[in-house]
């Protein structure tokens, strides 16, 4: 493009200087003074980039001004001969998007040439009235904002009476312009903020040249904790208090600032001070500006400066002057007190503050609606990861929708995932199971065809179940559920109903692949970690049900023989493992001989009504080993307490010998 050449030219500026000047600079190319033994020769102009100047017979500008005066041309004309005198194009290319280029559509070289005009305005407006200034023209309205003349002409401050903006003094015509008395905040070498003195005018900020960050370059050198403010004037404010400050201008210059950062490479010596305005343009601000310093490791504090009742700093440094300048001088000790605050709030003095306050908020347990169980787990249910494992023919699925409808009868909500069966399968043992509780086995609701047929116990099962059924939420899907849309069910539940459901896992080892590359065992890793995870975010209680290697189904039960156990083993915070209650006469009495076990075990399982062990394999927050007795009518999917006070049965009169 146009202005990258011209860009070229002004950091090249030996190939038009090309003699040097005999005390430094370049011999003069209009008046040639620096030839002789007395000539200055052409200087640059100190803060004015790419800018030079000849002190004998007053040219000044760029290499292009300066061979436009030369060979008294016009800008534009000047402009084109140059870049002929440089070896570059003078016609402008843009991409068609089709691997050919076209002639350029953007600027004309005329336009180019009013910009520079214009910026040549713009960089006499701030020469004129920093000069102004020094002379005491318009510095009353610098002292008026709290702002001392030495600040102000330190940092690019003037005052321009009757000032109009650049471009509009190049407009011919009978357009009518209206000036209006400014103070000048320089921005750049070619840019400043013209801020009106009339506090009626209806643009009281107005800005020549680029939109530039106001003392940007004070990060690179500056040994104070600088102050990132948006107006200029609050910049100046934290100045005249005695802290280095930048003012982005608006809150759009976000984005340059962060830009500016990463292409100059430049990292503040201290952490940075975010004091931006607080209404709703800066928050949206601050909080970009803190992610983009974050991502670049930056560091920052968000502090406010601004003293109560007062819109932003100036307004601070007007209304009381010591005040907020004790509270700039007070940063550094304000940043340690928000490290010391980080401090207790990450380290463990807090978490244990935090500790004590859950154990007191801490949920009662969730009892499972069998006494005996509940005992063994010290009251029921808690928030963590619970897993049940067993043998196919143990009744896992019977236990779990039974504990399910239990805790939903007690009003709590439970959340079902059936990953085996769906939903009409699991609503027919629900009524199958509450026709047996309601008339035992006088009840013939036994199938699916029993179901349908049976007019004494369904209505009344069914009716039960209606009831309860408004805290169960069934959700079934075969390979197409993992732990994270687990999590985000959970989500809802908390969101639309403002409660936290029990949540049951049917089961886990058929969970699917969060990444369709795992392997069987980083599967159940990750689901397990994750449905772990959800329990802890949530404090809910998580029950997952976990299927056994095939050569375990004839053993006794242990975390050993769950399938793919490893994370299982560690992450699970209780371990709950349904077996025979006879396991152990089985195994001792068939030591050696596997066919045995496995045909003991398998009429065991042919009983329609089996008894039964919950076994606590792992229990993190209490004992180890209890073996709580059930009975399993697996006719009716119902798991009853035993009536013989907890201990083992071992009466094996059923089972013939082998």
């Amino acid at each position: 493009m146009l202005e990258e050449k011209i860009r070229y030219i002004h950091e090249h500026p030996e190939v038009y200087f090309t003699q040097e000047a005999r005390k430094g600079g370049y011999i003069c190319p209009v008046c040639e003074n620096g030839s002789g033994s007395d000539g200055t020769g052409v200087k640059p102009i100190r803060g004015q980039s790419f800018r030079y100047k000849c002190f004998k017979c007053g040219t000044s500008g760029d290499v292009i001004n300066f061979y436009a005066a030369e060979h008294n041309l016009s800008n534009a004309e000047a402009i084109s001969e140059v870049l002929k005198m440089y070896g570059l194009d003078t016609r402008e290319y843009y991409s068609t998007g089709t691997g050919k280029v076209a002639p350029s559509k953007t600027k004309t070289v005329e336009e180019v040439a009013d910009e520079l005009k214009v910026t040549n305005l713009i960089v006499e407006d701030i020469e004129v009235g920093r000069e102004n200034l020094r002379k005491e023209v318009g510095n009353f309205f610098f002292q008026r904002r709290g702002i001392s003349k030495e600040v102000a002409l330190r940092y690019g401050c003037g005052f321009i009476k009757s000032w109009v903006h650049p471009k509009l003094r190049l407009v011919s015509g009978d357009k009518k312009i209206i000036p209006s008395d400014r103070m000048i905040i320089a921005t750049g070498a070619e840019s400043y903020v013209a801020r009106a003195v009339d506090p009626k005018n209806k643009m009281p900020k107005l800005k020549a040249g680029k939109s530039n960050i106001f003392n940007v370059e004070v990060l690179r050198t500056s040994e104070q904790n600088v102050v990132v403010v948006e107006g200029e004037f609050d910049a100046l404010s934290v100045i005249e208090a005695g802290n280095d400050a930048i003012a982005l201008g608006t809150t759009t210059n976000v984005d340059k600032l962060l830009s500016w950062l990463k292409e100059s490479g430049v990292r503040p010596k201290k952490p940075l001070v975010i004091d931006l305005d607080t209404d709703e343009a800066g928050r949206t601000a601050v909080k970009k500006l803190m992610t983009g310093l974050q991502k670049m490791q930056v560091r920052y504090y968000s502090l406010s400066l601004v003293l109560e009742g007062c819109k932003d700093q100036n307004e601070s440094l007007v209304r009381s002057r010591e005040d907020f300048i004790a509270g700039v001088k007070n940063i550094s000790q304000r940043i340690e007190e928000k490290k010391r605050e980080a401090r207790r709030t990450l380290s463990d003095s807090a978490k244990v503050a935090k500790w004590e306050i859950s154990i007191a908020n801490a949920h009662d347990a969730i009892p499972t609606g069998w006494k005996s169980l509940d005992k063994a787990l010290e009251g029921g249910l808690y928030e963590g990861l619970y897993v049940i494992p067993g043998a196919t023919g143990t009744g896992k699925t019977a236990f779990a929708l039974q504990m399910a409808y239990q805790i939903a009868r007690q009003q709590k909500d439970v959340l079902y995932i059936s990953l085996e069966m769906g939903e009409e399968e699991i609503y027919e043992r629900h009524i199958s199971r509450l026709s047996y509780e309601l008339y035992g086995t006088t009840s013939k609701a036994k199938t699916v065809h029993s179901l349908i047929q049976e007019k004494k116990t369904v209505p009344e099962a069914r009716r039960q179940f209606e009831e309860v059924g408004l805290y169960l939420r069934t959700i079934c899907g075969v390979g197409s559920i993992d732990a994270d849309d687990i999590r985000r069910v959970v989500e809802r539940y908390e969101y639309e109903l403002d409660t936290l459901p029990v949540v049951f896992v049917d089961y886990l080892q058929i969970l699917k692949a969060h990444d369709p590359h795992m392997t069987d065992k980083q599967v159940v890793d990750y689901n397990v970690l994750r449905l772990k995870q959800l329990s802890r975010d949530y404090k809910i209680p998580v029950i997952a049900l976990a299927s056994m290697n095939r050569t375990s189904y004839s053993d006794i039960i242990s975390m050993v023989s769950i399938k793919e156990s490893g994370a299982i083993e560690y992450t699970s915070d209780v371990c709950i493992g349904l077996q025979m209650a006879a396991m152990d006469s089985i195994v001792d009495g068939s030591k050696g001989k596997q066919g045995q076990q496995e045909k003991k075990v398998r009429k065991l399982k042919s009983k329609l009504n089996r008894d039964m062990q919950a076994v606590i394999l792992k229990h993190r927050n209490g004992q180890i080993g209890a073996e709580i007795p059930f009975t399993y009518c697996a006719m009716f999917n119902h798991f009853g307490e035993d009536e013989f006070g907890g201990e083992p049965i071992s009466d094996f009169d059923c089972v013939p010998d082998v």
